[in-house]
């Protein structure tokens, strides 16, 4: 019973480390109307550490982001001054606790 509850246990451990902590984040922005203004804001986005994918809509006018949820916890605060800084305005975001962005490779 022992060993069945140690093997259980040492299983767990070895899976949990592998799971992601991955975010997604949706971010809505007005102002994002040519492909150099996505360029621009995926550029600030790609420098806040833990950032690992970005994707953009030009016609939705949104940008999505996958982070390391340890690393990453954006807030409205900071992504308007990000985007403000850029001449655009934030509008908003959604969160999903799985990241569906393609793994460009």
């Amino acid at each position: 019973m022992k060993k069945l509850l140690l093997t259980t246990g040492l299983l767990v451990l070895s899976v949990a480390p592998s799971q992601a902590s991955e975010m997604q984040y949706t971010l809505r922005v007005d102002g994002i109307t040519c492909p150099f203004c996505i360029a621009t804001s995926e550029k600030a986005l790609k420098k806040i550490d833990g950032v690992n994918q970005i994707s953009s809509d030009l016609k939705k006018g949104t940008i999505t982001l996958c982070a390391d949820s340890k690393k990453v916890s954006l807030t409205d605060e900071q992504l308007t001054k990000l985007f403000l800084e850029k001449g655009f305005t934030y509008k908003g975001m959604e969160k999903a606790e799985q990241c569906t962005i393609p793994n460009k490779s």
